[in-house]
């Protein structure tokens, strides 16, 4: 499925998990700004663990160059991994 320019394909969501844009069962694909911003955007559907998601998100934005993308009251520290 593509939406907006993006390949949502389950081979487009597995292969951005192996590369870490995409939480390991290919959830909420975060390979750009824009992605980044749908899944914040989608983040209040998540019914698992929010605060994984919550951390995953904020480290792609900061990797990507765009944590303006990140909700302001988002408060979690992102450690330093070299990633």
């Amino acid at each position: 499925m593509a939406v907006a320019g993006h390949d949502y394909s389950h081979e487009a969501r597995m292969r951005a998990a192996q590369e870490g844009d995409a939480m390991p069962d290919g959830s909420y694909p975060a390979r750009d700004c824009d992605e980044i911003a749908d899944a914040v955007q989608a983040y209040g559907r998540e019914t698992g663990d929010k605060t994984v998601l919550r951390r995953f998100l904020i480290r792609q934005a900061v990797k990507k160059g765009c944590p303006d993308k990140i909700p302001d009251d988002w408060t979690v520290e992102v450690e330093s991994r070299g990633d």
